[in-house]
């Protein structure tokens, strides 16, 4: 018997998915079953919000503040990016 991968993260061919500005809030609401933390992101395609509980609400901060550590500071451009010279010439800086 083969264990099932987990799906990607995300789908890299979705053109929704393209860098854009995000705004996320987050706010506290009364509902049926208590107190819940209201996290809502925005972009200019969609609106998401969830309900969360305390303990998720904790689960979800902690998991983003660890992914977040382990980011590099290092910004890479694209290789379309990068300035070029005509052959023999150096890039200006």
């Amino acid at each position: 018997m083969t264990t099932p991968q987990a799906p990607p993260p995300f789908d890299p061919g979705n053109p929704l998915l393209g860098e854009t500005p995000a705004q996320m809030s987050t706010s506290l609401v009364d509902t049926p079953f208590g107190q819940r933390m209201a996290l809502t992101i925005r972009t200019a395609s969609t609106t998401m919000t969830v309900l969360l509980g305390r303990d998720d609400a904790t689960t979800w901060g902690q998991n983003i503040s660890q992914t977040a550590n382990g980011m590099s500071g290092l910004i890479l451009a694209g290789v379309g990016a990068l300035p070029t010279a005509p052959l023999g010439e150096e890039v200006p800086r």
